[in-house]
């Protein structure tokens, strides 16, 4: 734990978007931009394991809590196994099931729902071409519209009828299936010092067998006022949980993300993370 707390705060490259663009347009499957479109920023990233006062949900927007997974530990195939669309397997509701109550916990909502997406990242080196890699500029993954896309779809899907609510909070769970110290861990922006200005919308264009659909979201550009963090030599048992888009709050606040590389690591291990996401529903 010593080695954690005395790590030095990071310094990398930051491949955020071109001032000057106004939209992008992005295959889903490929998920790729070419260098073009790139304004690389040498980037300081606070070690959130060393800060005197650790970052919060409630205030920069994302917390490190200590979830210990039965179902990472036992299950750990069935979970990384590749999903069909929509599709939900009985290993990522018994992982559902163990992390519900913690997001109830730390939310104080009402009822929290999951939403079906949920990913398996795996790190370039692992050249598995049929899955994500970790995602390669600073991004959120959904905006008011967007949110209520997937909110509507998330309660058809779970057959769910609430209690009228007032505010409804999207949260996202990053958790590492791999040990330390991973080659590209997750490094997230203090959502208070991001601006609507910074951001650039994105549309995903996402097309299989089942699905032909555009999927919104947005990148950022550069701005000197973000605060970056991460959390190094992050565990199986730790989870990563950081606000996705928070109904009362709208487009004013965002918390940014992207995986960086570590190479200050002489030896990183290949990162593998699942994300989940939950729909916290409040009075």
């Amino acid at each position: 734990m010593d080695a954690e707390v005395n790590r030095q705060d990071l310094t990398a490259t930051l491949p955020y978007l071109r001032g000057d663009l106004d939209m992008l347009h992005v295959e889903f499957t490929a998920r790729i931009l070419g260098d073009e479109v790139f304004d690389k920023r040498c980037t300081r990233f606070r070690n959130g394991r060393a800060a005197g006062q650790v970052p919060s949900l409630h205030c920069e927007g994302f917390e490190l809590v200590a979830h210990p997974s039965a179902t990472v530990v036992n299950r750990l195939d069935e979970l990384m196994a590749p999903p069909g669309l929509l599709t939900q397997s009985d290993a990522l509701r018994s992982y559902w099931a163990e992390t519900i109550p913690l997001i109830l916990r730390l939310s104080e909502a009402r009822e929290v729902l999951p939403l079906h997406a949920s990913t398996v990242r795996y790190s370039p080196a692992l050249r598995n071409d049929k899955a994500m890699t970790p995602a390669g500029w600073p991004h959120v993954d959904y905006d008011t519209r967007e949110s209520e896309v997937q909110l509507k779809e998330t309660l058809e899907l779970n057959g769910a009828l609430p209690a009228p609510f007032s505010r409804y909070v999207m949260y996202q769970c990053w958790q590492v299936l791999s040990p330390p110290p991973q080659d590209f861990p997750l490094a997230m922006c203090d959502g208070r010092t991001v601006k609507p200005g910074d951001m650039v919308p994105i549309e995903y264009h996402m097309k299989t067998a089942e699905r032909d659909l555009i999927y919104q979201s947005s990148g950022a550009r550069f701005s000197p006022r973000h605060d970056w963090w991460y959390f190094p030599d992050m565990t199986p048992q730790e989870l990563l949980v950081f606000i996705g888009f928070d109904s009362a709050l709208g487009d004013d606040f965002k918390t940014l993300h992207v995986a960086i590389a570590d190479e200050t690591q002489p030896q990183p291990v290949p990162r593998i993370s699942l994300e989940t996401r939950y729909f916290a529903l409040f009075e």
